[in-house]
């Protein structure tokens, strides 16, 4: 697996930040549908940070269901009513990568959990996976900054470093947008914590996505036990 120091000289650098929602079912955590995507792109400023070029959002009509499930809607304030005009993931997967555009980029969540909701719903529609490439996990990085011995969830995140959080919890923009509010915040290019991986993910699955001691963090545990 190769890596490359975060720096804007040379070809053009642009990190897609971002964050999906999903119909979870109960014992089925990895084989969720995809219901909302957003993303940020982040481009490298002229002060050693990043700066926000661009947003992309997006509700998908699942294939499975007739109807966003009650508890579905009390976790992510998702509602029917929200899917009026959504496309299905084929559709809004190419919108997706029309925006993200021909540039090198590198994908980049709070943990890899995302990562294998795209692979597993590609796989359900028949779509390439060559493009879940270059991912990256800023949950990671997090946590090597700041010497902690478990994963941090999106929201102790921002506690810990005083910002305030925008948006509503589990709102796929929302929390793409303090995704990239904590990475900015913590970013310095000369430490050796942030190094982008070059990588091909398309055929891996639950790979570093939250240690098992660590899963209690995972917000899709939550969302499952809405079931219990």
């Amino acid at each position: 697996m190769r890596t490359r120091t975060i720096r804007g000289e040379g070809a053009v650098i642009q990190l897609i930040i971002h964050d999906v929602e999903a119909i979870v079912r109960r014992g089925h955590m990895y084989n969720a549908e995809i219901i909302e995507i957003a993303a940020l792109r982040a481009v490298p400023d002229e002060d050693g940070k990043w700066k926000d070029a661009g947003h992309f959002h997006a509700y998908v009509r699942p294939q499975d269901v007739t109807s966003i499930p009650v508890v579905t809607t009390r976790f992510t304030g998702i509602t029917e009513a929200d899917m009026a005009g959504a496309k299905r993931f084929p559709e809004v997967l190419q919108s997706f990568l029309e925006w993200i555009g021909e540039d090198e980029y590198y994908l980049c969540s709070w943990s890899l959990s995302d990562r294998d909701y795209f692979i597993a719903d590609c796989r359900r529609h028949g779509l390439s996976l060559d493009w879940i490439r270059n991912y990256n996990d800023i949950q990671k990085w997090f946590g090597r900054k700041l010497h902690l011995s478990q994963r941090s969830s999106l929201q102790n995140a921002l506690e810990l470093l005083q910002l305030a959080p925008e948006g509503q919890a589990h709102n796929a923009l929302a929390d793409t947008v303090n995704t990239f509010r904590v990475f900015n915040a913590i970013y310095n290019h000369d430490d050796p914590v942030f190094r982008l991986e070059q990588n091909d993910c398309s055929g891996r699955l639950k790979t570093e996505v939250v240690y098992e001691e660590e899963f209690r963090n995972n917000p899709f545990t939550k969302l499952q036990g809405l079931f219990e």
